[in-house]
């Protein structure tokens, strides 16, 4: 499997799971914070502050995600 095809799997599973919630009546931004909580729960301490160094470093994050990433995070940052 390709990082492509992964990130597609997650992406989709994600959505599926904002959706499922959005269909039980919690509102969509609602929805992204408790996905975003209960990830941050259940992952590793180690690999949070990885996932948090990454963030913080667009050139080693467009590494591993490709430039698309980028350009996806730019237009969801506030």
């Amino acid at each position: 499997m390709s990082l492509e095809q992964g990130f597609t799997i997650v992406d989709d599973s994600l959505s599926l799971a904002v959706e499922k919630l959005q269909s039980h009546g919690m509102p969509e931004q609602e929805a992204y914070i408790a996905l975003l909580v209960r990830l941050w729960s259940v992952v590793p301490q180690e690999v949070a502050e990885i996932v948090s160094m990454l963030r913080e470093d667009p050139e080693l994050l467009s590494a591993l995600t490709g430039a698309n990433a980028i350009k996806s995070e730019a237009t969801l940052a506030p």
